[in-house]
C-alpha cells in the first residue's frame, strides 16, 4: 500500500470512529427537557428515597466521585446553595461507583448538609447514561428534567439558575 492511500485509509477509519461514537453518545443522551424521571436511591445513612418524594422543590442530581476534581471543586458551594435555599432547593449527590467508607469519610470532612447517596446502572439509565463526570440535572418542581450539565460550573452559574427557579 501506498503513503496516499495509507493516509485516506487512516482517515476514513478516525472519521468513522468519530461518527459512531457521535452516534453512541446520542443514542444514550440525556432525557430531554420536560421528561418526568423517578427512581429510588439508597443513601450513605442507609436511607431509601425515592426522586418524587421531593415533588414541590427543585431538585439537583449530581453525579460524582471523590477523585474527580471538578466534583470536589463544586461541592462546598452546593453546600452553601443548600443552605440558602433549603426551602425550596433539595441537593442530592449520587456517588459513582466508590465504596461507602471512602465516599463517608469524604462528605464528613466537607461538610456535606445534603443527602448523598449511590447511583446505579439503573439510575443512570433513567437519565439517559452518565458520560462524565461531575453530570448534574436540574429537576423542576413537578419532577420535569429541565437541564443537564455535563461538566462543572462556577458558583455563580448555579446562584443564578436556582435565583431564576425559584423566584427569589
Amino acid at each position: 500500500m501506498d503513503r496516499r492511500t495509507f493516509f485516506k485509509t487512516v482517515g476514513y477509519a478516525l472519521f468513522a470512529l468519530i461518527f459512531m461514537v457521535g452516534c453512541a453518545q446520542k443514542t444514550s443522551a440525556a432525557k430531554k427537557s420536560g421528561d418526568v424521571v423517578d427512581f429510588t436511591f439508597q443513601t450513605l445513612d442507609g436511607n431509601t428515597y425515592k426522586l418524587s418524594d421531593f415533588r414541590g422543590k427543585i431538585v439537583i442530581v449530581n453525579f460524582w466521585a471523590t477523585w474527580c476534581p471538578p466534583c470536589r471543586k463544586e461541592m462546598p458551594y452546593f453546600v452553601k446553595l443548600q443552605e440558602k435555599y433549603r426551602d425550596d432547593v433539595q441537593f442530592i449527590g449520587l456517588d459513582v461507583n466508590e465504596s461507602a467508607d471512602k465516599v463517608k469519610a469524604f462528605v464528613e470532612a466537607l461538610g456535606v448538609n445534603y443527602i448523598i447517596g449511590f447511583s446505579t446502572p439503573e439510575i443512570e439509565s433513567r437519565f439517559g447514561g452518565i458520560t462524565g463526570l461531575p453530570t448534574t440535572f436540574i429537576i423542576d418542581r413537578e419532577g420535569r428534567v429541565v437541564e443537564r450539565i455535563i461538566g462543572s460550573r462556577p458558583e455563580t452559574w448555579f446562584q443564578r439558575r436556582l435565583k431564576a427557579l425559584v423566584g427569589k
